[in-house]
């Protein structure tokens, strides 16, 4: 039989003064978990309703790159956004499309920073490659390429100069104009203008008016294409040079177009002379 040993009285003060010593340092334990969360929860409300986290006073937390043709103020006047504002209530899908319909801007990215707490756009913009003139009365509404005067980016995407505010001062609007613009030519534009960039000789200004004569006015005068054939029109182009000298020859008779339709046989159209006044008797 085995003997159990009675524990000496000094032995029991030591077990309690062990396990009083664990409880205090599980109860130190439990009340720094709890001051630990607390703390936690304290901090968010207050990084929450502290105007440090809001989008602040102004507009210098919104970091904008990308723009040449578009000012910054432009651009902050597309945004709307009102001051102070949580960061957490802008939404970047709301700015990117209010962005895209109401400015010149083929791409947007909007990206909210919480350290510190401001808003990033990038941007890509339609640059524009020609001016548009109406060739109709103008209209306010809708506008249209044929009664509002605007810009043409290379894609074709065509915008009221109206509606394009804050241009940049130091962006530069193109020289070349197109006449008659219609949004179903579009799809042909930007080939038209690829083909038309290559030519030897500068052109100036292009007239859509007819849909049977591409008319373009250049360097060497008026020349009149025919309707637009996208194979044809670099062989047309390759002339342009070969007219210099019906221009630059004062001697000769003023040309009032030169007709390309046929790049083969080409025609030349003389100015009418000036009606001579009648003399008096």
């Amino acid at each position: 039989m085995t003997n159990l040993a009675t524990p000496s009285p000094e032995e029991l003060a030591d077990r309690r003064r062990t396990l009083k010593r664990q409880r205090r340092i599980r109860n130190l334990q439990h009340l720094w978990r709890i001051a630990a969360i607390t703390g936690l929860a304290v901090s968010t409300i207050w990084l929450i309703r502290n105007p440090f986290w809001l989008l602040l006073r102004d507009q210098q937390q919104v970091i904008i790159d990308g723009n040449e043709m578009l000012s910054d103020d432009a651009i902050y006047q597309v945004l709307a956004l009102e001051y102070p504002q949580r960061i957490f209530d802008i939404e970047p899908e709301q700015l990117v499309e209010r962005l895209r319909t109401e400015a010149p801007v083929a791409y947007a990215q909007v990206n909210r920073q919480l350290f510190p707490p401001r808003v990033e756009i990038t941007l890509q913009e339609r640059i524009p490659v020609a001016v548009t003139v109406p060739s109709r009365p103008l209209a306010d509404n809708p506008p249209t390429p044929m009664h509002q005067p605007g810009l043409l980016d290379s894609e074709g995407y065509w915008i009221a100069q109206s509606a394009v505010v804050g241009l940049d001062q130091d962006f530069a609007l193109p020289t070349l104009k197109v006449r008659g613009f219609h949004v179903r030519y579009r799809s042909q534009w930007s080939q038209l203008y690829e083909t038309l960039q290559s030519s030897p000789v500068e052109i100036q200004e292009i007239d859509l008016r007819s849909p049977n004569n591409l008319i373009i006015q250049t360097e060497v005068g008026t020349i009149h294409l025919g309707g637009y054939d996208a194979r044809r029109l670099s062989e047309q182009l390759a002339i342009l040079p070969q007219l210099r000298q019906l221009t630059s020859d004062p001697q000769a008779p003023r040309v009032d177009y030169v007709d390309l339709a046929n790049p083969q046989v080409p025609a030349v159209k003389l100015a009418e002379p000036p009606a001579s006044s009648p003399t008096e008797p």
